[in-house]
Order: C-alpha cells, then structure tokens, then sequence
C-alpha cells in the first residue's frame, strides 16, 4: 500500500483491491476527511459512498481475485471529492436496475443498495471509462460555507 500528498489539501492511496484491505482504504478515507475537516455528518457520508464504491469493485470488478485501486481525496473550496480508480472490467451504472427501498424484504433482489445509497448521501456520482481498461468513480461531497 502506498499513500502520497501532492499538496496540503490532496491525498492519494495506491493498494491492492482485496476484502482483507478493505479496512485499511477506509481508514484512508476518514483520516483524509478528518484532515480536511469535513462535519461529522458529512464525513459519514463521504465514507459510506466510499465504502460502497470500493466493495463493488472488490467483489464485482475483481470478483474478490484482487486488482490495483487507487483513491484519491481532495478538498477544495466548499466540497470534498473522492475519486476511485481500477483497472476491472468496464463498469455501466446505467445497468443498475433502481431499488425500490419502500419494498417488503422478502420482494427485494439481492445487491444494487450499495450503489444506491452512494448516489443518495453524495451530491454528485460520476462513472467514466479508463482507457484502455478501468473506472474512474468521482464522488462529491458540498460542503457548507464556514462562517
């Protein structure tokens, strides 16, 4: 694993995408948050959506045989952005189907939470194509102005 700062406001971790690092990329992300002193709340958000992008592309990207990812986390002026990097397989979000989370258990299909949820807590989701093979998640995160 590695870890850079190009600048005060910017952090990078490098990895390989396994479960068993799973905790370790998430306590890159809160100790990026905590350092750019992002509100509790929106800290929880930042890491859920993280969490949520990163599982999925352990488990569906790299089907759990592991792969290089890259996160990378800046603040700028009144938001947060994460980005996600792999080189799994292209990823379409179009191809989520919808969750309906009002639905009775018992009459939901398994997976597609995850990504609903990153959509949900963060203000913006971007998915691009990574030539010659990747994705690149951007997650955003608005921040209020401090007074």
């Amino acid at each position: 694993m590695t870890a850079a700062a190009s600048e005060m406001d910017a952090e990078q971790l490098a990895s390989d995408a396994r479960r068993e690092r799973l905790g370790e990329l998430l306590a890159f992300v809160d100790g990026a948050c905590a350092r750019a002193g992002l509100p509790r709340a929106a800290a929880l958000d930042v890491r859920l959506a993280a969490e949520e992008v990163v599982t999925n592309v352990i488990e569906h990207g790299y089907a759990g045989a592991g792969g290089p990812i890259t996160i990378g986390v800046r603040r700028e002026p009144r938001r947060l952005v994460v980005v996600v990097e792999d080189r799994a397989p292209p990823f379409d979000p179009a191809a989520v189907p919808p969750v309906d989370p009002a639905a009775p258990l018992e009459h939901r299909r398994a997976g597609g939470l995850g990504w609903h949820l990153a959509t949900r807590v963060m203000d913006e989701v971007r998915h691009e194509l990574v030539h010659p093979r990747g994705n690149r998640m951007t997650l955003v995160k608005r921040i209020a102005a401090e007074d």
